[in-house]
């Protein structure tokens, strides 16, 4: 098994694989990607990645110039060739090679670049976390949306970076007008009164596919629900935290700057919400992904 990397329809090892130094994603940070989980060789969740995909892609006036179905069919043959178990993949598209070193789209002769990373995946869904409010800001929607899912991360990295200093395993950012939008890689819940509140998209936030999920899930629990501006103060005072994502499902948040929740333990509600989503993620798979996904790459073999 290895950590194989597909770049433009060629498959290679991932320490190999080679972009060339006027790649804007390289340079600019101008590319998109998302990230999927697979469960065995079917992607889970794989319509809305892709949807979010084409949606990022918009937002940055970047063309597509494949289709789902042949983009699939590179997902499957790295998969293929890597033999793992349950991977990550992580599908990167740039705005290809431009003929200068120029920010200006009118350099950008491309055409794009598509990549395909796969790993074995070791990240274990339901790891508990340590959170910091940081002082770094989120990004604002008028600077660079959040929505939008692109190589540019700097962002993310300095305030993971600002988190870990302060002794915590994550970060959770603040926008301009001092509502918490998310960590650095998820979405985040908050118990308060008996009801699990999430930051609005209008947060500054990644429409999260998981947490698209969980808002349909948690009623279907009993739980209470609401999209609503969070500030710091609220999430301090809260009955219980979780982060969630693709890789981490639901994440249980022992700590907020420093402080022990629960005793420095899970709480009550997230083991039995993380038990019940896993049950349903099975039956998602069982009955609408993996048969979506055979029926996708056979029409890309047609």
């Amino acid at each position: 098994m290895a950590n194989l990397c597909n770049v433009d329809g060629r498959i290679a090892a991932e320490s190999e694989a080679r972009i060339p130094v006027l790649d804007r994603g390289f340079l600019f940070g101008d590319s998109i990607y998302e990230v999927v989980r697979t469960y065995g060789d079917v992607p889970f969740g794989w319509p809305e990645h892709w949807q979010r995909l084409q949606r990022s892609a918009a937002a940055l006036r970047l063309p597509l110039d494949l289709d789902e179905p042949a983009v699939a069919a590179r997902v499957a043959a790295t998969l293929a060739a890597a033999g793992h178990g349950d991977s990550y993949v992580r599908l990167i598209v740039t705005r290809g090679t431009g003929s200068a070193p120029n920010i200006d789209l009118a350099y950008a002769s491309g055409p794009p670049r598509w990549l395909i990373l796969v790993r074995e995946l070791k990240v274990h869904s339901g790891a508990p976390v340590q959170l910091a409010i940081v002082d770094r800001l989120r990004v604002d929607r008028r600077a660079l949306d959040p929505a939008t899912k692109s190589g540019n991360y700097l962002n993310n990295v300095l305030a993971l970076a600002e988190a870990k200093d302060r002794g915590a395993t994550d970060c959770l950012m603040c926008n301009t007008d001092g509502f918490v939008t998310e960590a650095s890689t998820s979405n985040v819940f908050a118990r308060l009164d008996g009801v699990w509140c999430t930051p609005p998209l209008t947060a500054g936030i990644l429409a999260g596919v998981t947490r698209s999920l969980l808002l349909a899930f948690l009623p279907d629990c009993g739980e209470r629900v609401e999209e609503r501006d969070l500030r710091p103060g609220e999430l301090r005072h809260a009955d219980e935290i979780f982060l969630s994502s693709t890789l981490r499902d639901i994440a249980p948040v022992t700590h907020l700057d420093g402080r022990a929740l629960h005793g420095g333990g899970i709480g009550t509600r997230a083991p039995m919400l993380l038990a019940r989503f896993r049950d349903r993620v099975a039956q998602r798979l069982r009955d609408h992904d993996q048969p979506a996904w055979r029926r996708l790459l056979s029409h890309g073999s047609t």
